[in-house]
């Protein structure tokens, strides 16, 4: 007999004496890694996110200063939702997004206390508001209240409060919990009154919320290395003008060498001087 039917001998007789159904479970489980390992969405998940869709207004760049501006002898309460993807979430905002769609419908089913202003909910995703997002400085995810006055009263600031969502353990209660038909839990955290706030900060009343958030958002998708040339070119400018000896440098206003005060060349000794001519000038007579 050969060898190698003496060695595979043992293995035969104890594969012989596993039952058919454990064999048939193997096959299955080997089985089961050439299949992809998406499973169905969850139905209740995609009806949330249905419903999150038809609520919650986006907010965008060209938009929100025409939702969130005060309204004429109205007064609202508004959430706005900032989130992101790959590039502004590094991908790992997907939990506090689920988290936010199965709120959406807490939120709008939430009883108004008397007096307090209607509830409205928003979300900016950050992954194509580039320039919003970036111009008011957001971190993500997030969820920004305002306090919206009514447009009648014109000394009125706007209230901002920013209430940050953990990326892994936000609830459902967590973000129910924040407007005020519910707990007001926008008050435990502080207000925002930065340079960069949407209404009453420095930047906005000049105008240059905008800008500013082109700019920056400019700078951010720039490449690494054009930024390292730029850097680099400037320096350069800057440390050639310092320079001694330099138009316009330190060095050009200075004291002049004694050598070149006294008119002679550096490095060459001074020519002699030329005998003065004698008194009378002219040939003798004799």
């Amino acid at each position: 007999m050969h060898f190698s039917a003496l060695v595979l001998l043992p293995l035969l007789v104890a594969a012989d004496q596993i039952p058919f159904q454990d064999k048939a479970a193997a096959w299955f489980e080997k089985a089961k890694a050439y299949i992809p390992s998406g499973t169905a969405p969850d139905p209740i998940d995609a009806g949330a996110a249905k419903v999150a869709e038809k609520v919650v207004e986006r907010i965008n760049v060209r938009n929100w200063q025409r939702k969130l501006s005060p309204k004429p002898d109205v007064e609202e309460e508004w959430m706005i939702y900032f989130t992101g993807g790959n590039k502004t979430c590094f991908g790992r905002c997907g939990t506090a997004d689920l988290k936010w769609n199965e709120s959406v419908p807490l939120l709008a089913a939430l009883a108004q206390k008397p007096g307090s202003p209607p509830l409205h909910l928003g979300s900016v995703d950050c992954e194509k508001e580039h320039v919003l997002c970036t111009g008011w400085a957001a971190n993500i995810p997030s969820i920004y209240h305002f306090s919206v006055p009514k447009q009648s009263e014109p000394q009125e600031k706007v209230p901002v409060h920013i209430v940050p969502l953990n990326m892994t353990s936000a609830t459902v209660e967590d973000i129910v919990s924040i407007p005020t038909a519910s707990k007001a839990r926008y008050l435990e955290f502080p207000e925002y009154t930065g340079l960069l706030h949407p209404f009453d900060g420095w930047v906005a009343k000049l105008g240059l919320l905008q800008p500013f958030g082109y700019v920056m958002w400019g700078f951010g998708s720039m490449p690494s290395w054009l930024m390292m040339i730029i850097i680099s070119f400037v320096s350069r400018q800057f440390m050639s003008r310092r320079m001694p000896g330099a138009q316009g440098g330190f060095g050009a206003t200075g004291p002049a060498p004694p050598q070149a005060q006294a008119g002679q060349t550096p490095n060459r000794p001074a020519q002699a001087a030329a005998p003065a001519p004698k008194s009378g000038g002219g040939r003798k007579r004799k």
